[in-house]
């Protein structure tokens, strides 16, 4: 699939919505959710001495944080 068709597909799930996208697209508390669970993990994993899972981790801690401290005053 190249770029321009890409992009029209993102382009017709966002205005489309989650409830009419047939099960292709996310809600931001589900992309939340993925993503506090993908921190948890990496967290609790011996995987955390690896460089990109520590890197993730230390990003994790200001930047998911962050956002959801954000969101949840938005709600």
């Amino acid at each position: 699939m190249q770029a321009l068709e890409r992009l029209q597909c993102l382009e017709e799930l966002f205005l489309n919505g989650v409830v009419n996208s047939d099960g292709q697209a996310f809600s931001v508390e589900t992309l939340l959710d993925i993503l506090i669970m993908l921190y948890d993990e990496c967290c609790n994993s011996t995987l955390r001495r690896e460089k990109s899972i520590s890197e993730f981790v230390n990003y994790g801690k200001f930047c998911v944080i962050f956002t959801i401290l954000i969101v949840s005053c938005l709600d």
